[in-house]
């Protein structure tokens, strides 16, 4: 019997040096709680920054959230992670935080030079990758790491929105003030179908390069759907426009008068869009 345990001895040693060998790490539980106390100030730092109302603003609450993300992302990975595909899940979560940092130093610099553009995409972007790295962070548990970084971006986002709305409806209003100069030095329309051909042919140019010129300036982040509404409302009434030349030009009364009822309706739609927006110049003001 002393032979047996004497054998046992070193064999059950053995095992508990395997098994020390073999560590997992922290819980979940725990790793998260440790995480989500790292990540918490800086959080608070990005939430409780001003909302930027100028360029300057911008790029200086940018090179700050940079830090902080920067300083979150080297904490993550210095820590002790626990095993297994909990490691895996985790190495993703720290990557999808660190893939912001990346977009909003591009709105930094953006902002810096200022370049309208290059803000509204870094802004755009810099959005999308804070909602990715939330989802994955909420999902494995986290409720500051990640979760709580996007609603402390989502405020430097408007921001740059309004500095960036406040370029494009000046730069927009210009444009349509040019666009009604021009019309004001056209010809009347007349009494007869062949001269509102000749007034409409005039017209059609003018409305088309307003379109391409609009379309051409930076869009606020967040403002796509509005400018896209009114864009495609500029879009339809170009199409009336056409067609109702068409049939001026063909001589067709019954055609030109179902027509023109059509385009009163698209023109007020443009209208509508238009002061929707903040821009009364485009729309009822303008005409």
């Amino acid at each position: 019997m002393r032979t047996r345990i004497s054998l046992l001895i070193p064999t059950v040693a053995l095992a508990a040096a395997l098994t020390g060998c073999g560590d997992d790490g922290p819980s979940k539980a725990g790793f998260v709680a440790k995480a989500d106390a790292a990540c918490a100030p800086g959080n608070d730092a990005i939430s409780t920054t001003a909302k930027p109302t100028n360029a300057q603003q911008v790029a200086t609450a940018a090179g700050a959230a940079v830090t902080t993300i920067d300083a979150q992302v080297g904490t993550l990975r210095a820590m002790k992670a626990p095993g297994g595909k909990d490691k895996t899940q985790i190495q993703a979560i720290v990557n999808a935080i660190a893939d912001v940092s990346g977009p909003t130093r591009a709105l930094q610099d953006a902002a810096g030079k200022p370049d309208d553009a290059a803000m509204s995409s870094a802004a755009r972007d810099m959005q999308a990758k804070a909602d990715t790295a939330a989802g994955s962070a909420e999902a494995y548990g986290m409720t500051q790491c990640g979760t709580l970084l996007k609603p402390g971006l989502g405020n430097m986002f408007d921001g740059v929105k309004n500095v960036v709305k406040v370029t494009y409806v000046g730069k927009a209003g210009g444009l349509c003030r040019d666009f009604l100069r021009k019309v004001n030095t056209l010809p009347g329309p007349g009494s007869s179908l062949a001269s509102a051909a000749r007034a409409l042919d005039s017209l059609l140019p003018l409305q088309v390069k307003l379109t391409a010129d609009l379309r051409a300036l930076p869009v606020p982040p967040g403002d796509e759907g509005p400018v896209g509404e009114y864009l495609a409302a500029l879009d339809g009434l170009n199409t009336k426009t056409k067609e109702f030349t068409a049939a001026a030009k063909a001589n067709n009364p019954r055609l030109v008068v179902a027509l023109g009822d059509e385009f009163e309706v698209a023109a007020t739609a443009v209208n509508a869009k238009f002061d929707a927006y903040g821009l009364t110049t485009c729309g009822t003001v303008g005409t």
